[in-house]
């Protein structure tokens, strides 16, 4: 690895450390000359997954790519599901890196995939990162400003509403069913 890659994990790490304590464990995925990290911040309800890596990758327009990614699931989710999560956050984080050919902005949607987990929804919403501190919604690494993006699993029926431009809706029916959204076994909302 780099020292422009130690720097930027420095700088991103200690921003999650400083919110959300020691991480549990980290697991690393190397495509080529690019490394992205993966670690691990549990609680007792719910645990982080949180990318550090990410935006060191150039996207297939040449951009570079300007995002870090935050999942969060239930704890008892996660203790029955480690490594499909582990291997389904990386599947994701290729799919960024060589096929999106763009940043993520909020409200970023991907339609269905078989690569979720079993029985999770298939496709995902990624926004910003909600009950965060602000200080964790953007990092400063030299010139380049990286986002931080909460990437959300939904329901198909969830990603139309979304892709129709009905996202104040989606939020106000999640906020009236005072569902979790994070929980990957709720049944959708729409």
């Amino acid at each position: 690895m780099s020292f422009e890659f130690d720097i930027r994990r420095t700088i991103i790490l200690s921003k999650y450390m400083n919110n959300w304590g020691m991480p549990e464990y980290r697991n690393v995925t190397n495509k080529g000359n690019h490394c992205v990290e993966l670690y691990s911040f549990p609680e007792e309800l719910f645990t982080r997954f949180a990318t550090v890596g990410l935006s060191s990758g150039i996207l297939p327009n040449s951009d570079k790519c300007n995002s870090e990614i935050v999942m969060v699931l239930p704890t008892n989710v996660v203790a029955k599901q480690t490594n499909e999560i582990v291997n389904y956050i990386f599947d994701i984080v290729a799919y960024l890196i060589e096929t999106l050919d763009r940043n993520l902005t909020a409200e970023t949607t991907i339609p269905e995939s078989e690569l979720a987990p079993a029985g999770w929804p298939k496709a995902l919403l990624f926004d910003e990162p909600r009950g965060e501190v602000d200080d964790l919604s953007c990092f400063h690494i030299g010139s380049q400003h990286v986002e931080l993006f909460w990437m959300i699993p939904i329901f198909g029926n969830e990603y139309s509403l979304i892709k129709n431009g009905e996202i104040e809706r989606f939020d106000e029916i999640v906020e009236n069913m005072d569902i979790e959204i994070t929980d990957v076994r709720r049944t959708s909302c729409v």
